[in-house]
């Protein structure tokens, strides 16, 4: 703090007029220098160059979160332009023309607020005072806060004058919603964004304000007060102002808990271990205390979230496990959504307690994985090649009983549950009785087979496996995939003469192919349909690309509950059907027996 913070300040006993004198800490301390605007230092610097260099823009549009200093910022910038006892573009705010401007008394600074000032006919007035001259300083400036507010039409009104104003006048506006701005006006505009304060100059500013009020507050106070400010001086320095005036000049961290209703980190992490150790009777018994005594569930929320996080930053830097990482982060994205929901909720205490409830089960539900902890926070993990490795070795353990279906993996997991994965890479000096994984090994195994390669599965080298795959031969696969795309070309072409015609096609006809050339068997009811011209020209197009096609009648048979002809599914002749589908063959002749009866 210079010395013109440190002499401006006075308090109400100072003054000697009582407490109606009295003026808050944020008013009071309010910067009156570029080098007092804490946190905002390449701003500064880059307003007082171009005083120096005298480059000034006609219009500034100063951005940032709330209490950082924008209006502070924009008197001073407006006091550095008027003040006659200025050095090095620095006004000496001790000046009568400074105190003026710093009290918003100045003839020629012009103070606005854009949320009671946001309508056309504010703006006229205030283009109508713009073709006055300064009548004491070099500049008429004005200052339009929270300028995000105005009409549509004011910002039309104010567009002209914007960009060809005066000589003499400069424009300063301040908002905390840059995006709500016409993109016209942005244009116009020099933009300055203000940054969040760091947690460490708001704290270095309460202890020059607390030195000046003859305070003394308690370990760890001043920077809890900072930590909840959220970057913002104002808010830093109202929450300080309270402090001092509930517990007096020696105030402690409890005080402040007090007033905020925050919890005590005794209580705070007394639920915290509880939570991870799955205790959900014991989540409950420790929650309701804490919501009795006053404390609001958004209140808890904010602060579990801040331990987590804390929590989370030390573990990953230890070298935490991914299941135990991953807890964390359930456990953020629940408080999340539960921070979101007490926004809507009448009973914030429900709400809360079943999110606790929630993460109170995470324990139990992330042990999932092929990684186990070992110590210093790794964790085992399995290449490929030892998976292939346990699944042969699976495959190659005798068996009493015949495999088949979905007993098939059941079994591997049986063989293969106190059979112990191990390591990719061996720890040296690590007793393995003493590291106990955290997953079952058979879900290890189950995970491995299931990457496997399917070509992989066609066969085995036991002779006691009953799972063979007999695949068809090469030329039985190719003559059914051309005849499949002569027939799907042929649907296409009677598909552009009507869609009823390709449909006819495909329940109603066979396409063969023999020494003779292709041959289409069709019913008697298509046979008449192909005389047409329009079927009889989509049959020589097709021609054109396949060869000569006859078009013989003839009985047409079908598989049961397949539109397409039985002869354009291939499988292999000593294939029998699925046992599902011989079930579904008699439930429906079944049924179609009773229905005839």
């Amino acid at each position: 703090m210079n010395n013109h913070s440190s002499e401006h300040p006075k308090s109400a006993a100072d003054s000697g007029s009582g407490a109606a004198d009295y003026q808050v800490i944020a008013r009071r301390f309010r910067p009156r220098t570029f080098t007092d605007v804490v946190g905002q230092e390449a701003v500064a610097e880059a307003l007082r160059q171009s005083i120096l260099q005298n480059r000034l823009a006609h219009a500034y549009l100063f951005c940032g979160p709330r209490g950082v200093g924008k209006t502070s910022m924009a008197r001073i910038f407006a006091a550095a332009l008027q003040c006659p006892n200025s050095s090095d573009a620095a006004p000496c705010a001790n000046c009568s023309t400074c105190e003026r401007i710093f009290r918003g008394e100045d003839s020629d600074v012009t103070e606005m607020d854009g949320a009671s000032h946001r309508g056309i006919d504010d703006i006229r007035g205030l283009i109508e005072h713009v073709q006055y001259a300064p009548t004491q300083g070099s500049y008429r400036v004005f200052i339009l806060d929270e300028v995000h507010m105005l009409t549509r039409e004011a910002f039309n009104a104010l567009l002209k004058t914007l960009e060809e104003p005066p000589p003499h006048v400069k424009f300063v506006f301040a908002t905390t919603e840059p995006e709500r701005i016409l993109p016209t006006v942005l244009s116009r505009c020099q933009r300055c964004d203000f940054s969040s304060i760091s947690q460490q100059d708001i704290v270095r500013r309460l202890e020059k304000i607390c030195e000046i009020e003859k305070a003394s507050p308690g370990a760890g106070l001043l920077n809890e007060v900072a930590s909840l400010a959220r970057g913002g001086m104002r808010d830093a320095q109202s929450l300080l102002d309270q402090i001092l005036a509930f517990a007096g000049n020696q105030p402690v961290l409890d005080d402040l808990l007090r007033i905020t209703g925050r919890v005590s980190p005794q209580s705070l992490n007394q639920l915290m271990e509880v939570l991870w150790q799955g205790q959900l009777p014991q989540v409950i018994e420790t929650l309701n205390p804490i919501l009795d005594a006053g404390t609001e569930p958004s209140v808890l929320t904010e602060q579990l979230m801040e331990a987590l996080r804390a929590e989370l930053h030390k573990g990953v830097a230890a070298g935490w496990a991914e299941d135990q990482v991953e807890r964390q982060l359930l456990a953020q994205e629940i408080l999340q959504e539960t921070r979101q929901k007490l926004r809507h909720q009448d009973r914030g205490d429900l709400v809360l307690e079943l999110a606790l409830m929630r993460i109170g089960t995470l324990p139990a539900l992330i042990r999932t994985g092929l990684s186990s902890p070992v110590t210093g926070g790794a964790s085992r993990l399995v290449s490929p090649e030892m998976k292939s490795a346990r699944v042969e070795e699976v495959r190659r353990e005798p068996s009493s009983r015949p495999v088949s279906s979905d007993s098939n993996i059941k079994s591997e997991e049986d063989q293969v549950e106190n059979k112990p994965l191990q390591s990719e890479t061996a720890i040296p000096n690590e007793d393995p009785q003493k590291s106990t994984p955290t997953v079952g090994r058979a879900q290890g195994a189950l995970q491995a087979l299931r990457e496997l390669p399917s070509a992989a599965m066609e066969s085995t080298s036991s002779p006691e496996s009953t799972v063979t795959l007999n695949p068809p031969s090469p030329s039985k696969v190719k003559e059914h995939a051309t005849r499949v795309s002569e027939a799907e070309d042929l649907r296409a072409q009677f598909e552009k003469v009507s869609s009823m015609l390709s449909r006819h096609y495909v329940t109603d006809s066979k396409l063969e192919n023999s020494e003779a050339g292709w041959r289409l068997v069709v019913s008697e009811s298509l046979e008449k349909v192909l005389s047409a011209p329009e079927a009889k020209r989509a049959v020589s197009d097709w021609e054109k690309v396949h060869g000569e096609l006859s078009i013989e009648q003839g009985s047409v048979k079908f598989s049961s509950g397949d539109s397409r002809p039985a002869e354009e599914k291939y499988h292999d002749e000593n294939e029998e059907p699925p046992l599902v589908v011989k079930q579904a063959e008699e439930i429906f002749s079944s049924k179609a027996r009773r229905k005839k009866n």
